[in-house]
């Protein structure tokens, strides 16, 4: 058996304590679609960037472009985290997608999330990732189904007819503050 092969063999047998304790799946990002536009008329041929962060450092990279509607897509990405699973460890992720227009940047979604798994609000609300230029960013929460308790908030020019609220991010301060 040549060393190779002994190395793959010992892979395979180690693979499911691996799964307990170290290497984990870990969701980034959902599949992501929407549509851009300047005062109605779709944005074409435009370069759409989304960058990817996990609690491990190191960024995960994309982009894409626009069609002849304005309208962009971007694959799920799920990683194998290579960090040990430590319980109460603090894990994060963080999902950013922007794109240039006549030498201004502009956000369409920012958000961090403390879960390695898909929550089901932030999939929905980045299936319809529809952004107007002319809108200004904003601050934003929306329901947690699963756990009311837990603010959802991102930050976008983008607007969304259901499940959108417009914050001012010093009254959580403000809030935080109150707490101690």
């Amino acid at each position: 058996m040549s060393l190779i092969d002994k190395l793959q063999s010992f892979s395979v047998k180690i693979q499911p304590f691996l799964d307990k304790f170290g290497a984990y799946k870990v969701h980034l990002c959902p599949e992501v679609k929407g549509r851009l536009t300047n005062n109605g008329e779709p944005l074409v041929n435009v370069k759409i960037e989304r960058g990817l962060y996990f609690s491990d450092g190191k960024a995960r990279k994309d982009n894409t472009y626009t069609d002849s509607q304005g309208n962009f897509n971007f694959p799920c990405w799920e990683i194998r985290s290579d960090q040990p699973g430590i319980p109460l460890a603090e894990i994060r992720t963080g999902q950013m997608v922007k794109f240039a227009y006549e030498k201004r940047e502009y956000l369409l979604w920012a958000a961090t999330l403390h879960n390695i798994n898909p929550i089901k609000e932030y999939l929905q609300k980045l299936k319809e990732l529809n952004g107007e230029i002319n809108n200004e960013e904003v601050f934003f929460k929306f329901d947690n189904k699963a756990n009311p308790n837990i603010l959802l908030s991102a930050t976008s020019i983008c607007r969304w007819d259901k499940d959108f609220r417009v914050i001012d991010p010093q009254l959580i301060v403000d809030e935080v503050n109150n707490l101690e």
